[in-house]
Formats: structure tokens, C-alpha cells, sequence
């Protein structure tokens, strides 16, 4: 971190006990942790809270899915728009069968909307729809898609990640991984696309009668709907025990490979969050729940307990003061931040703001919201923005101690003149004296 140097010191803004940790000293309960690799960030203050194994590269499972739905959702396609999946999918959901891929009972030839493989890819995790949204965005060309998926992923900043297939079912063996941080920049896009979370925050989702699914396969469904498709994403399911008010979204995943995986996204109190959890185990916890959302749900309950939104540094008090000449009214004027950056705040940390090189003094007249320099703000040691430093009031000048400071170096000359007045005015006073001396004696 680039060292700035200090004038005026350290000026603590907040009262003890409010301040703001950096994410190096974040650390969640112990235990709550079940995963290889985690990244837990808040949005609104662009926050990162608590990172595992980040950077490691891993198979992404379903995590996949993310891109494959959101290229679809920035397609700008319309999802009414009917598709027919074609003969040339027939290996491909071969393939999905003898792995035991999850599905959601597309079948070859059959005529299906957009929204229908919309839904049926990011809620039941349906590899067989993945593949169909490839083929349908590639234009018969898989291989097409996943370079697309690839450019985006680029774009999005991802440094780590490689897609080689639409749903994640094909792992390291055939190049398809990523990581939790690449996967966070992925899930952060997702999360601002509203058609993309307008799927992934649904529950479940009916899917139509069909050329292939001519009937009903349950008796409750609603008129027109084949059957009914709901996501796994169990903490979204108030009837379940892991459900939490707060989640939306985003993709589960999970194969032998990956280990149970989970990217969720989540808002309370103003705060908005997304968490990614990878490489969890595969075996079951005891009370049946995989362990991704046993550790999203004890880090989301930790964080949105612990911390909360906060602007700083304060704009009513200042950062410094400095020494004020010419001013009748004070001989100092605050310093203040111009503004204050958005922050993530938990009790039992520190606040600093140092301010970068500030003038010696001010000298009147200063204007109102005069930028006298810039300061760092600090959480726990680590940086989290820089403010312009200005003056809250204006301050007028004094004549009378301009003239008085700014003559001062001169006083030896004023001295040497009243010297010189003086004893020119002796001279005088006594030359005058020895003339009326002579008139009088003159005149006698």
C-alpha cells in the first residue's frame, strides 16, 4: 500500500466501538466453514469480508449455469419464441443420461419456449436445457457458445476460468473450471440483470404442455402445464429448515469432482450481498442438508448480524486543524472531508483518516469549500477510498494584522526614520533657540 506522508497525524473520527475491520482480521465463527474454497463480498459498500482458497482453480459443477443463463438473459431473445430441440442433441443428452446428469425430461424433438429452458436450466438444474440454450445462442454451434461464454467471463474480469461445456457436468478432465473468485464477478453480474433474477428467485416453475408432454403428469396441475419443476436451491423454500428470508438465489451445483457447491446472493437491512461456497462435502450433514448450505447459511447469519452500512469519514468533524493568519474572527480553521464513502462497519475495530500534505497555514481570506489536499481512509489498516479535504466556512482578512505581519520585517527601518524625524526636529528646535538667543542680545 502506497505510504503517504503524514503532517498532522492520525485523527480517529467515530466514538470507541464504532469502527470498521478489515477484511484480514474478518473471521467467522469457528466451525462455520465446511468448503474449500469460499468468497463472501458485500455490494453496496464493495466490501470483501471473508475469502478461502479464492484463487484456486476447481470444477465448477452447475456453478456452470450462471453464465449459460445469463447469456441468455442478455441475449435480448424473446423467451416467448418457441424452439424445437434438435436430432443433433441426441448425444449430448445421451451423455447426460450414462453420467447421471440432472435433467429436467426435455426431450429430441420436442417444442419448447425460451422461458421454459430459462426456468428449467437455473432452477431444477437441468443440464439437458443447458445444452438446448447453447445450441439455440450458438446457432448449432456448441463450441461456438462456449467461446462466447468465455468472452464474457474475460469481460467480467475472470482470470481463472474456462468453460468447455453449458452445464458444468464435464470437470477438469475436459477443461471446465473456475474459481470462487471468478465466480463471485460472474454471480455479481448475474445479480445485476433483472430478467436473470426474475428466474433464479423463483421457487418453482410449471412447465407447459408440449408436442411430447401432451398431458398432465400430476393431478394439481394448473390448466395448460405439463408438469412442475422446482429449484434446489433449498434455503429459498420457506417448508425448509435452512430456509432464510434473506436469500435470492443464485446456483447449486455439485458433482464428485466439485464437491457440493453454492452461490447465493442476499439482502437485508439495506446491505446486498453474494457468497460463493465451493468444494464443500459431498457426504450429507445429519440432519440430511448438503454442507454448502450449512456454511452459506452460518457466514449469511454472522455477517448480517455483525456488520452494517455506514458513511465515512463524518463531515461534521474535522480532520485537522491548521493555523489561520490574518483572520480577526480565529487562528485556526478546520479541515473537512468533501464527502464520505460508503463502508462496512462491525463494533471493535478502528477508523482512521490521514491526511496526505497539507499547507503549513491558511491565510485570509479562504473561501468556503476551498480543496486543500486529499486523506486516506483506513479501516483497521486497509485502505478503502480518499476524500478531498476542503474548508466548511470561509474566513474574511483582517487589514490591520495583514499590515502589522507584513511590516514587521521592517521594523528597524521605522525606527531609523522616527530617529532621523526626532533628531532632525532637535536640530531645528535648537537652531531656533540660538537665533532668539542672538536677537536678544543683539538688541540689548
Amino acid at each position: 500500500m502506497k505510504k503517504w506522508r503524514m503532517v498532522l497525524g492520525v485523527f480517529c473520527l467515530l466514538a470507541a466501538g464504532l469502527a470498521l475491520p478489515a477484511a484480514a482480521v474478518w473471521q467467522p465463527p469457528e466451525g462455520a466453514v465446511n468448503a474449500e474454497a469460499v468468497y463472501l463480498y458485500e455490494l453496496t459498500t464493495d466490501t470483501l469480508v471473508y475469502e478461502k482458497n479464492a484463487h484456486e482453480e476447481r470444477a465448477a459443477a452447475s456453478l456452470t449455469k450462471m453464465m449459460t443463463g445469463l447469456l441468455l438473459a442478455e441475449s435480448g431473445a424473446d423467451l416467448s419464441e418457441s424452439f424445437t430441440i434438435p436430432r443433433e442433441l441426441e448425444a449430448e443428452f445421451d451423455r447426460i443420461q450414462a453420467e447421471n446428469g440432472s435433467d429436467a425430461d426435455l426431450k429430441i424433438g420436442e417444442t419448447v419456449t425460451l422461458e421454459s429452458l430459462f426456468y428449467a436450466c437455473m432452477l431444477p438444474s437441468g443440464n439437458d436445457a443447458a445444452s438446448v440454450i447453447a445450441y439455440y445462442l450458438g446457432n448449432g454451434d456448441m463450441d461456438a457458445f462456449f467461446a462466447r461464454m468465455n468472452r464474457r467471463a474475460a469481460e467480467l474480469g475472470c482470470k481463472n476460468t474456462n468453460f468447455t461445456c453449458a452445464h458444468g457436468l464435464y470437470g477438469l478432465e475436459y477443461g471446465n473450471h473456475s474459481t470462487a473468485y471468478d465466480m463471485f464477478l460472474i454471480a455479481r453480474a448475474c445479480r445485476e440483470n433483472e430478467l436473470f433474477m426474475s428466474v433464479v428467485t423463483q421457487n418453482g416453475y410449471w412447465m407447459p404442455l408440449t408436442n411430447l408432454h401432451p398431458e398432465p403428469k400430476t393431478p394439481d396441475a394448473p390448466a395448460g402445464a405439463a408438469y412442475y419443476v422446482r429449484t434446489t436451491n433449498v434455503m429459498q423454500l420457506p417448508d425448509q429448515e435452512l430456509y432464510r428470508a434473506y436469500i435470492q438465489g443464485i446456483k447449486t451445483g455439485f458433482t464428485d469432482e466439485a464437491g457440493r457447491c453454492f452461490v447465493s446472493s442476499a439482502q437485508q437491512d439495506g446491505l446486498v450481498w453474494v457468497l460463493v461456497v465451493m468444494g464443500a462435502p459431498k457426504a450429507l450433514a445429519e440432519d440430511g442438508f448438503n454442507w454448502s448450505f450449512h456454511t452459506t447459511a452460518d457466514l449469511y447469519d454472522w455477517a448480517l448480524e455483525a456488520f452494517f452500512a455506514v458513511e465515512l469519514p463524518s463531515r461534521e468533524t474535522p480532520v485537522a486543524q491548521l493555523p489561520l493568519a490574518w483572520c480577526g474572527e480565529t487562528e485556526t480553521a478546520g479541515v473537512y472531508a468533501a464527502a464520505s464513502l460508503p463502508a462496512l462497519q462491525a463494533a471493535g475495530s478502528r477508523v482512521e483518516v490521514i491526511p496526505g500534505e497539507l499547507p503549513a497555514r491558511l491565510e485570509a481570506p479562504v473561501p468556503a469549500g476551498q480543496k486543500l489536499g486529499t486523506a486516506q481512509v483506513l479501516v483497521d489498516g486497509e485502505l478503502i477510498g480518499i476524500v478531498d479535504l476542503v474548508t466548511l466556512q470561509g474566513f474574511e482578512r483582517s487589514g490591520w494584522l495583514y499590515y502589522k505581519e507584513k511590516l514587521a520585517p521592517y521594523w528597524w527601518l521605522a525606527a531609523a526614520a522616527a530617529l532621523l524625524v526626532f533628531g532632525t526636529l532637535g536640530l531645528l528646535a535648537a537652531r531656533r533657540r540660538r537665533a532668539r538667543k542672538s536677537r536678544r542680545a543683539a538688541a540689548r
